[in-house]
């Protein structure tokens, strides 16, 4: 044993000098291609943070942002997408116009709530604000160059409201829900922080103008939007809540504002206001869970009740809002008894045979 000691040392010298040697003589494009590729590993764990975190700060999105450069600075496609959805329900405030003038993130994409709904063709109520086809949702992420596995960061102007819409859109047609997060702040917000923004003109395309959503197969994969319910499946809850002989009855959550009381409501829906989950001094920023629950909790709602809940609105917009609070306060979206009323009271109003509560 004590013989053979020297020949192992000697051995592990000469190991030792070949590994040094090989690193010396690595062909430089090899050692770049290495360098570069503990890059790309590293940033993947920078991004870690994004994962399954539905709001996300606006310093948070200020790294996604430096991470997506470094990687685009090495020739690769980054997997972090900047959607502006800056639009008004109300008002000539025109948010395209201002996506297209500028300021905006750069490399960020203009997608407005109108702009991403049922086409006119297929619409024969012409109810606004309807869900599109699956087909039409698949055309526009190819447009915009959005892939199943990139991080889709929705942002706004400061003032908007209804950017749980787009998030919603992502959930209901299947992209990975831990890869949708809401920027918690506006534009104007990101701008206080530093953040670099592009101020050069654009063309924001409107998507319903450039009649997409015709092909059989897209490279961007979805399914048929889950978690949406019709008329139909609203009046038989309605009429489940009416028999005394059912014990467990359906809520009817109505996220509307003031007209609510003002244009009437289904019999027996509880109003439960979009603006009650959010600040009131930055409508992009949430409260806390603690205060959603308490906001449930004051209006006689469980968020986690096992009845069947369905979520109405006006035009099926700010009933997302209602959504992302059930889902923030623990329910699981993606269970079959929590649904989004598509028509919402805008196709309520309209059809004949539909009770109306004043």
């Amino acid at each position: 044993m004590l013989k053979t000691l020297p020949l192992l040392l000697f051995q592990l010298k000469i190991q030792n000098y070949v590994s040094r040697f090989t690193k010396q003589v690595m062909p430089l494009d090899a050692r770049v291609r290495n360098h570069w590729g503990n890059a790309m590993s590293e940033k993947s764990i920078e991004l870690e943070y994004l994962e399954g975190s539905t709001l996300l700060s606006v310093q948070q999105c200020l790294d996604a942002y430096g991470a997506m450069k470094r990687v685009e600075s090495v020739g690769n496609k980054p997997n972090v997408v900047f959607l502006d959805a800056s639009w008004w329900h109300k008002g000539d405030v025109d948010g395209r116009k201002m996506f297209e003038n500028g300021p905006r993130i750069p490399g960020s994409i203009y997608f407005a709530v109108d702009d991403v709904t049922l086409t006119h063709d297929l619409n024969s109520d012409s109810l606004p604000n309807m869900l599109p086809t699956s087909n039409f949702f698949a055309a526009v992420m190819d447009e915009c160059g959005v892939r199943n596995q990139d991080h889709v960061i929705i942002t706004a102007r400061e003032s908007v409201y209804f950017t749980p819409r787009i998030w919603f859109l992502f959930k209901t047609f299947g992209h990975d829900p831990n890869k949708v997060h809401l920027m918690q702040g506006s534009l104007e917000d990101w701008i206080k922080l530093g953040g670099e923004v592009d101020k050069n003109t654009t063309v924001a395309p409107k998507f319903q103008d450039m009649g997409l959503g015709q092909k059989e197969a897209y490279s961007y994969k979805v399914r048929a939007p889950t978690g949406v319910c019709n008329m139909k499946e609203v009046l038989e809850a309605i009429k489940v809540n009416v028999d005394k002989n059912k014990t467990e009855k359906v809520l009817i959550l109505d996220s509307r504002g003031s007209s609510f009381a003002k244009n009437g409501h289904m019999p027996g829906a509880i109003h439960l206001p979009y603006s009650n989950w959010v600040l009131s001094e930055n409508k992009l920023k949430w409260k806390s869970v603690y205060e959603l629950k308490s906001v449930f909790e004051n209006a006689g709602v469980d968020p986690m009740t096992n009845n069947r809940i369905i979520c109405s609105c006006g035009t099926g917009v700010s009933v997302c809002h209602t959504l992302l609070a059930l889902e923030l306060c623990g329910r699981d979206l993606l269970q079959s008894n929590t649904k989004m009323y598509d028509g919402s009271w805008s196709e309520w109003k309209q059809k004949g045979g539909t009770p109306k509560a004043p």
